[in-house]
């Protein structure tokens, strides 16, 4: 049997709390495989947005490892979804934390007038 890699695209409006399920998502993918940055493209449409994005994921990472309130939020939506315990969601931070911060890859920015591509 092959396995089928899902796509997921998310569309709402400004405020609707984009950047924060995009943030949970990657997380919850990297606690999942400290590797799989390597695999995800997160496409915004400015350096601006790319870079909130890149600070978000890595700001909570740190905030989820150092058992911070301000990751209260992302801790308890992964932990439940990934049916797991804060201890072990906070264990695996700190090993995501190594891999993706040394990439610059983390996230992409586009630019819909000439639709290039490139890593922020």
């Amino acid at each position: 049997m092959e396995e089928r890699k899902s796509l997921m695209v998310y569309k709402a409006s400004a405020g609707s709390g984009k950047t924060f399920r995009l943030a949970v998502e990657y997380i919850k993918l990297l606690i999942k495989n400290p590797q799989s940055y390597r695999n995800i493209l997160a496409v915004t449409f400015t350096n601006k947005a790319t870079e909130e994005m890149k600070l978000r994921i890595l700001e909570q990472l740190q905030a989820i490892w150092q058992g911070e309130d301000k990751a209260k939020a992302y801790r308890e939506i992964n932990c439940k979804e990934l049916d797991a315990s804060p201890a072990w969601v906070s264990e695996r931070a700190t090993s995501e934390l190594r891999p993706s911060t040394h990439s610059s890859s983390l996230c992409y920015a586009i630019w819909p007038e000439n639709w290039t591509l490139r890593p922020i």
